[in-house]
This record gives structure tokens, sequence and C-alpha cells, in this order.
């Protein structure tokens, strides 16, 4: 261990018989980790907000979606053909889907719902609909209707639904319940048909899950008297990042209206961005705190160890050893305390996690709060509180270099 190093961490103690830091340390050092702990939870909290929109966004949708609304596709499966072998090497699937929206009902409750005609056995090779859906063997009861429906046979009598987990809610529903949709067709809400609730779709967010009603194609198609036509296709992607460039290509290339996953709700993203620059701000003034903390106890360590510092400069130290001194002291500060802060936040973000206390508005789209771990938010706001550190212990450490040894011994008497 150098003299200059040994020095810094008495320096950083109460007295000669205390080992325990002095309480103006603690103080800093506790700025120093509140500060850090502050800054890494806030920044997990809106990255994992963001990252788990995009991930529910992508369960929830195709990347991109090639439609004519409301008048339809006639010949849908020559356009998925067609689709798949102009961009083989970036399209993974396309499937064909129908969406209308109209009126559900269950005894005396009517709400407004989305309706979302699907080919499950399709939509695989696009985005697979089993993790936002359950029980696992609703889905095969709506690909059976389409597979009896191409053999012929006659229609079920009361044809099977899986509905949003936020209108089985409002809806006063359950698995196995009958609830009735208004047929298109007809202006009368007398005229409504059946449908038996088989499974829920629970994307986790709230504006799908609250209104959707999922059902085969072939239902759909039967429901809405489309024929064979559908709403559109829904297209997946090998590299679902891509989807501004392709639906670019594809707009310029077909006769359909062409939209990416990332638009659905760009307003959002954009907004959230925003947010990032003023969280940037609300964080940099955290940190400017915590390096005005180091810096304030430095210059007491200074002014109380005029004459010590006089008496190395006896001894024959430098300035550079003395100025490297009290950098060190600024810097041990800075590294516990951003070591503790980052066992704080650690314990903060487990709490948010675990408990999930914190319920989100419906602006949001989410229920609860998300929290994600990234090794990069931990070492790179430890890293900014280092160099807050040093940079802070750089000007007294200057001064404590610069010191009379003459003055140092009139002056303060030292601690």
């Amino acid at each position: 261990m150098s003299v200059t190093t040994f020095i810094a961490k008495r320096y950083m103690q109460a007295g000669r018989d205390n080992r325990f830091f002095s309480w103006i340390s603690v103080l800093s050092i506790a700025g120093v980790a509140i500060g850090v702990a502050a800054m890494i939870v806030v920044w997990s909290v809106i990255n994992g907000f963001e990252s788990e929109l995009r991930r529910r966004f992508l369960e929830a949708n195709a990347h991109v979606m090639a439609y004519r609304f409301p008048h339809g596709i006639t010949n849908g499966d020559q356009w998925a053909k067609e689709i798949s072998h102009d961009f083989k090497h970036v399209v993974r699937g396309v499937s064909l889907f129908v969406h209308y929206e109209t009126m559900a009902r269950k005894d005396s409750i009517l709400h407004g719902v989305l309706v979302r005609g699907t080919d499950p056995k399709m939509r695989e090779s696009v985005q697979s609909l089993a993790p936002v859906t359950k029980p696992a063997g609703a889905i095969d009861i709506l690909q059976q209707e389409i597979i009896d429906n191409a053999a012929g046979k006659a229609p079920p009598e009361i044809p099977s639904v899986i509905i949003g987990s936020g209108l089985l809610s409002l809806m006063s529903a359950k698995v196995g319940d009958t609830i009735e949709l208004v047929e298109p067709t007809k202006e009368s809400l007398a005229a409504m048909k059946k449908f038996k609730v088989v499974g829920i779709y629970d994307s986790g967010l709230k504006h799908y899950d609250n209104k959707l009603v999922l059902m085969s194609l072939s239902t759909a198609q039967r429901f809405f008297n489309m024929g064979k036509r559908v709403t559109g296709l829904e297209i997946g992607l090998e590299k679902p990042w891509d989807s501004p460039k392709i639906a670019e290509q594809m707009s310029a290339k077909y006769s359909l209206s062409i939209k990416e996953w990332q638009s659905f709700n760009r307003p959002l993203f954009e907004a959230m961005q925003m947010e990032r620059v003023v969280i940037l701000l609300i964080t940099g003034l955290i940190a400017g705190v915590a390096g005005f903390n180091i810096l304030t106890t430095i210059f007491v360590a200074v002014s109380q160890r005029q004459r010590d510092i006089s008496i190395l400069k006896a001894l024959g130290a430098t300035n550079n050893q003395i100025l490297v001194l009290f950098i060190k002291q600024g810097v041990y500060i800075g590294l516990i305390g951003g070591l503790i802060g980052m066992g704080l936040a650690v314990a903060i973000s487990a709490v948010l996690e675990r408990y999930q206390f914190i319920d989100l508005p419906d602006l949001y789209l989410l229920a609860r709060l998300p929290v994600s771990y990234e090794w990069w938010v931990y070492a790179g706001v430890g890293a900014v509180s280092l160099a807050i550190a040093v940079l802070a212990g750089l000007f007294p450490a200057w001064i404590a270099s610069h010191v009379n040894p003459v003055q140092g011994f009139r002056g303060n008497e030292g601690a």
C-alpha cells in the first residue's frame, strides 16, 4: 500500500483511536449512495417499461400488416404467396386475418369490442398466440373450426371465441360462458349471435385486453358476411427491427395499405424518448449534488489538515503526492458510495418487482411497473459517480498541494 493511499484512508476516519469513518465522510458516502441508487432505479424502470412494451407489442402484433379496410382483399392466399416470394430472405411467415369492430353483450352488460379472425396455424409462422392465450387448448379449438370448415362440415351452432382478460372482467364473464355479438348486417341489437368463451387473451396491454375478441378466420368471414375475403395479411419478419425499412419497400411495391408494428403506438414511444431527456437532466442534477457533497468533504478535510500537509511537505512529500492523496480520498468516497448505492438499487428494484404495489393508469398501457436489470446501467452509473468523485476532488486537492508549509504550521492546527 502506498503512503498516499494509507493517509487518504486515514483521513476518512474520525480520529486515531476510531476505525470508523468520520461523520462527514459517512454523510458524503450516504449522499453518493442515495444518488447512485436513485439514478439506477429510475433508469431501470424506464428501460424496463420500454422493453416490456416492445416485447408485448411484438407478442400481440405482427411485425408488418398489409390490408385494405373496410372492403378487404379477395385473393388473400395469392397475396401471401407473392409477399413470401418477393421478400423470402426477410419474411418469416404470412397469415390472413379479419378485423372489425362491433358490440358484445352478456346479460345486461354491453361493450364495444374489436373482433379479430385468425388462422392459428398460419399465425404461428408470424407470431405465436400461445404466450398470450390460456388455457393451452383454446387455440386448438379455433383451429379445429377452420379444419372442419375446409372439410365441408357444418359450422358449429355456437362458435368459439377467446376474449381479452380485461373484457372478461368488464363483462363479468368466465371461460365456459356464452356471450353475444351484434351482427354487423343487422340494425337491431336484438339481432345478435351467440359465442362460447373457450379461452382468455392476456397480452398485458390494456387497450387490447379490454376490447379484443379472437375467433377463427372461417367463423369471422361467415359472421361478417365476407365470403372468401379477408381484411389483410399479418407478416412476420426475421428481424423485427427492420420493419420500417421493409414496410417502406412493400408500400412502394404493392397496392395495399402497409403499417409496421412500431407505428402502432408511435406517439407513445416518441413521448418516452422525450422523457429520457428529462430523466437525464434530473439524474444529472442528482449526480451534481453528490459531487458537491464530495467537494465539500474534501474542502473540509483540506482545511482541517493544514498542519498535516505542512508536516508531510517538511518530510519530503511533493505537491503531486499531496494532490494524489486528496484525489484518492474523493475516489474512495465515490467508490464506497457507488457500491452501496448499487446494492441499494438492487434491493429497491427487487421490492418494486416482487410486490408490484404501484398500479399504472390506463394511459401507460401496462398494469404494473416493470423493472429491468441491465449490467450496463449499473456499470455506467457507477463509472459516472466515480468520475464525478475524481472531478469533485481535483480543485480542493490542487489547493492542498499548494499549501505553504510555513502557513500550515501557523494556521489550523488540524485534527
